[in-house]
């Protein structure tokens, strides 16, 4: 009897290369994982995903050097990196274009494996459900309709920063100057309800560099209480610099370095803002503990929404006739104040300012440093706008006009009015700036003079 027999063919399974990204430390997890996804899940070719890597590795090279985390890299580094393309002069401008769309490519890849959470735009912000109307993705997008290879159009989400710096839509977003900063204080202080508050969110902007989800966060046992004064000077009568620490959207804990004015105005805010008291009877039932936020919402009592802040300074800057900027924009004037600040110290110290000078990273450094929470290579896309107005055609730093600076004392001594006024123990130096008379403030007021000096440079 003959048994039947099948014989079967093994079907040998095709083998397929993925390249990878090796370091002296070992392999780069992301870039291999991304790889992976990009030969099995979409199905590129072996050179599509090789030339993919390579851009990465210039990418990954430059963000290991600086020792930035994923969770960390945002436009201002992008533009860092890409500043750092640029001067090397060995890409083309569609080359850099193309090396940033595949860090952008693989940012969003990162995002929707949930290795990363809301870091780059990809889908109409009404499609987020938790997020508020005024959050900034730290890897901006735009939408763009794509022709596929069959004539079909389809929505892409690319990178704000391509097409060189005359065509990047991110540069569209205006910093306001110091004459706007002016007027928009002017307007702040002038309109509506709560304008001490509204004056002080503004302040918290522009002189901690803080978000508004950052600004929401600071309570009042981050600050000493008011009726403690002495606890905003050191023991030698010297002005303090607070510490406050707040939590950023999956992106951890950051530092905001409040001045000794600022924390004075708020804890006084806090003391005796007839409007907030208000909202502590109403809402918190009297009651005054040390655990709340300094800025309150009317209805609940609880933090302030910053939809609402977002909404309130939308109308103030329409009134100021500042266009293509919002609240959002006053922490990127408070980093191009400290970058010119900084410049100016070199410029006075008799350094010389040229291309071939280390310059460059000692202002970021500084400036860095003063901030209390920045990266200084994230600072490098506002040096760089800064140099643009002020290099001249040698490759040397041109001084500030007298008239930019006398704008700059201006708006200084207009702040400090303001603040100064709000308690009655300093009225003298309030009418002492009032007067321009400065030298006298100074030797009135020790802490202002530090502050005085330091914005306008004067020595002694």
């Amino acid at each position: 009897m003959r048994v039947p027999v099948t014989i079967s063919q093994a079907v040998k399974a095709q083998t397929k290369i993925v390249p990878t990204l090796v370091w002296e430390d070992g392999m780069d997890e992301w870039v291999a994982d991304y790889a992976r996804h990009l030969t099995f899940r979409v199905k590129n070719g072996t050179s599509s995903v090789e030339e993919t890597v390579k851009k990465l590795r210039q990418f990954r090279r430059f963000q290991r050097t600086h020792g930035v985390q994923y969770h960390q890299v945002d436009d201002d580094f992008l533009l860092a990196f890409q500043g750092a393309m640029e001067s090397d002069g060995r890409s083309t401008t569609k080359r850099r274009d193309e090396v940033l769309s595949a860090v952008h490519d693989f940012f969003k890849w990162a995002d929707g494996r949930g290795l990363l959470t809301n870091h780059v735009q990809t889908a109409p912000k009404g499609e987020y459900s938790d997020l508020p109307d005024d959050y900034v993705f730290p890897i901006s997008s735009e939408q763009v309709s794509v022709s596929g290879r069959h004539g079909q159009a389809y929505v892409k989400w690319v990178s704000t920063l391509t097409g060189g710096a005359e065509h990047s839509t991110y540069g569209a977003r205006h910093t306001p100057t110091s004459s706007e900063v002016l007027q928009l204080g002017e307007i702040v202080e002038t309109q509506g309800r709560h304008r001490v508050r509204n004056r002080l969110i503004m302040d918290w902007a522009l002189l901690t560099g803080a978000r508004v989800s950052e600004i929401v966060q600071v309570r009042e046992s981050d600050l000493p209480p008011f009726d403690d004064i002495s606890a905003f000077f050191s023991d030698d009568g010297s002005p303090k610099m607070f510490e406050v620490w707040v939590e950023r959207k999956n992106r951890g804990r950051s530092m905001l370095r409040v001045p000794d004015d600022l924390a004075l105005r708020t804890a006084e805010y806090i003391a005796c803002d007839p409007e907030r008291l208000d909202i502590v009877n109403s809402a918190l039932g009297g009651t005054c503990r040390n655990d709340n936020f300094v800025f309150l919402s009317e209805r609940t009592g609880d933090a302030l929404v910053t939809d609402s802040i977002t909404r309130i300074f939308r109308a103030f800057f329409k009134q100021a006739g500042i266009k293509k900027a919002n609240i959002h924009r006053l922490r990127a004037k408070f980093i191009t104040e400290k970058i010119e600040m900084q410049l100016d110290r070199l410029q006075e110290g008799g350094v010389y300012v040229d291309p071939t000078s280390n310059w460059e990273e000692t202002v970021l450094v500084m400036a860095a440093k003063d901030m209390g929470h920045l990266h200084p290579v994230s600072l490098m896309p506002y040096l760089h706008d800064i140099l643009q107005k002020r290099q001249t055609k040698d490759g040397e730093l041109e001084v500030r006009s007298a008239e930019s600076r006398a704008q700059s004392l201006k708006s200084f001594v207009n702040q400090m009015q303001s603040r100064l006024e709000t308690h009655a123990g300093l009225a003298e130096v309030a009418r002492l700036l009032e007067g321009e008379k400065v030298s006298e403030a100074i030797d009135l007021l020790g802490d202002v003079q530090d502050q005085l000096r330091e914005l306008i440079g004067i020595r002694t």
